[in-house]
């Protein structure tokens, strides 16, 4: 059986994480026990930026090993489900050029347009993960991908004949 193409493409991918409002980060702890958490956050020129609180466990973790993963997904019922795996290092941002941008987002995002309180929040850290790789499946496509694979099979079959 053919393996089934169910990824997303280049345009499928930027709106689904624009438009994803909760993504879960996997750290590890320095016992190597992985640490999940769900995190708000804004897609922003192929970068993850999110939004935490010095000192807790999930920055404690990326302070002491960078290298993360994030999951988005959604979808109610099995032929519905679709995600994006981001692996790479999650890194400081508060410096990056692109944060003043990422704010007014997070604003209109999940703000409703009221400026981000974290300037007059102590201990707040903005974090950028960049991926060094993006795994992405989208199960609303197995019907049309069943379909090409299996005209794939026949054509190939029609060959040999």
């Amino acid at each position: 059986m053919t393996k089934l193409d169910l990824s997303l493409g280049e345009e499928e991918l930027e709106d689904f994480l624009a438009s994803q409002r909760t993504a879960r980060l996997a750290t590890v702890d320095a016992q190597g026990r992985p640490q999940v958490v769900p995190l708000w956050f804004v897609w922003a020129d192929r970068a993850m930026f999110l939004n935490s609180t010095l000192g807790n466990v999930t920055v404690r973790n990326v302070q002491r090993n960078s290298e993360v993963t994030a999951v988005v997904d959604d979808g109610e019922s099995y032929d519905q489900l679709r995600g994006v795996l981001l692996r790479g290092r999650a890194v400081p941002a508060d410096g990056d050029h692109r944060i003043d941008n990422v704010r007014r987002t997070w604003s209109e995002k999940y703000m409703g347009g009221t400026p981000v309180p974290y300037d007059r929040w102590r201990n707040r850290v903005w974090l950028r993960l960049d991926p060094t790789s993006i795994t992405s499946w989208d199960f609303r496509k197995i019907p049309e991908a069943k379909a090409r694979a299996a005209l794939a099979e026949g054509a190939a079959e029609g060959e040999g004949s």
